[in-house]
């Protein structure tokens, strides 16, 4: 019997031919090419997603940048304010009242409305009492401090303020505080003692030397108003730090002890209005500029003097409008960076305002801090931002070494998928070769 051999093969060659557009499920070069198409999606994903947070990121540090650049300013316009007769209730009153409009126009907005701002209030109204006077009083130290100080020491004592978030944390919320931070505390303290310590040994030098000779020439009134006003201002920079942390703190707790978290949106509004009517009260209603900033109607001027104290008079308002926005601002800054970056990055961005805000000063009004000052503040600096950049940097190898050990995963993977390949491609050469043969070898028996 004789097997046409060229119909089997017409319809090998039909049947090839029909399935020359179909994938085969067997061919391991398909398999481990889907294999590494699915591997590139998910890789794709993975970068997708590594791409986002990126960007979240970038936006989370601009947005904090900015609000450390808008607020810098604020010591320099202090000090010209103070320096123009303007009395720190004055300039706190006006300062509050252009706070109020942005503050509140961002917490209606970010609350989704006036509605949902006030049930929000109303839900956290066992922290508004608390949080709100302060607020208020954190706001209206930080203006005293740069009236009654000067603008390095105030940023720097105030700035310590993620130390005491550390130990009300460990304290109020049970953080478990690692041994940098307590580190990091006594050496604060050691470069606090560096910064103040020669200036109270110098000034109670000068104190015996200025009393015994006005002992010896019989005057009695002896002038340190000035000594004693900037120590009352390092008091207030202090006091300033440590409410700022325990506002953290308690902000922390309201979102964190919770459920659901309770929103503080609505306190710095508030608070605003609350350091607004006591500077009111404080002024007992007089909160207009002073003569510097203004025509005295008494007195008859020249039309030059009239236009330099028309300039004058622009200038106060000027200076108050743009405290008042650099509040607002860096308060929406403050609630949005944390939402896209690390509180140890938003600590680093206000580590900024202690380099920027005395050096606007130095730059408008020629004050150069003391050389122990300049050296503790220094350390102070440095310590701070260590501490703040240590979990970072851990952050950033164990980032490092994950992809270190993904991308040694997919190489050993594709060796494998080669391995395989290089094994697999005999046995598809031997299952077409025997249907060839016998096709000869039955065609030479039937010859």
């Amino acid at each position: 019997m004789t097997i046409p051999t060229s119909n089997n093969n017409e319809l090998l060659v039909e049947e090839n031919s029909s399935l020359e557009g179909l994938p085969n499920i067997r061919d391991p070069k398909l398999q481990s090419g889907s294999t590494s198409n699915s591997n590139s999606t998910t890789a794709a994903n993975n970068d997708t997603t590594k791409e986002n947070c990126m960007n979240d990121r970038t936006k989370g540090l601009l947005v904090m940048m900015i609000g450390v650049l808008v607020i810098s300013p604020d010591a320099v316009l202090t000090h010209f304010l103070s320096n123009g007769g303007s009395q720190p209730w004055t300039i706190i009153f006006w300062k509050m009242v252009f706070a109020v409009p942005v503050a509140l126009g961002f917490a209606v907005y970010d609350a989704g409305g006036i509605s949902k701002l006030s049930h929000q209030i109303q839900y956290g109204k066992y922290y508004y009492p608390i949080v709100v006077p302060l607020q208020a009083a954190v706001d209206t130290c930080f203006t005293l401090a740069f009236v009654y100080t000067s603008a390095a020491k105030a940023l720097l004592l105030i700035n310590l303020n993620p130390l005491w978030c550390a130990l009300a944390g460990r304290f109020l919320l049970g953080d478990v505080l690692p041994t940098r931070t307590y580190l990091a505390l006594g050496l604060a303290f050691l470069c606090t003692l560096v910064i103040f310590v020669p200036e109270l040994v110098q000034r109670s030098n000068s104190q015996e030397e200025t009393t015994m000779s006005e002992f010896d020439e019989g005057i009695e009134d002896i002038p340190f108003v000035e000594n004693d006003g900037a120590l009352l201002g390092n008091v207030i920079a202090l006091f300033t730090g440590l409410g700022l942390a325990a506002y953290i703190t308690l902000v922390r707790h309201a979102s964190t002890q919770n459920s659901p978290p309770v929103h503080l949106i609505g306190c710095t509004p508030l608070a605003a209005m609350l350091a607004a009517v006591v500077a009111l009260i404080v002024r007992k209603g007089d909160v207009l500029p002073e003569s510097y900033w203004r025509i005295d109607t008494n007195e008859e001027l020249s039309t030059t003097e009239m236009n330099n104290n028309n300039h004058q008079y622009w200038q106060f308002w000027l200076a108050s409008v743009a405290q008042g926005i650099a509040i607002g601002v860096i308060f929406i800054c403050i609630t949005i960076a944390p939402r896209l970056i690390t509180g140890a990055e938003v600590g680093l961005c206000v580590l900024l305002e202690a380099v920027l805000g005395p050096l606007f000063v130095f730059l408008a009004y020629g004050d150069v801090p003391s050389l122990w000052t300049i050296l503790g503040g220094s350390l102070l600096l440095v310590v701070l931002a260590v501490h703040e950049a240590t979990p970072l940097f851990h952050k950033a190898h164990k980032t490092i070494r994950q992809s270190i050990q993904n991308r040694r995963t997919r190489r050993s993977q594709c060796l494998k998928e080669e391995q395989h390949h290089q094994h697999d491609l005999p046995l598809e050469v031997t299952i077409t070769k025997p249907s060839n043969s016998t096709v000869e070898v039955e065609s030479g028996e039937s010859e």
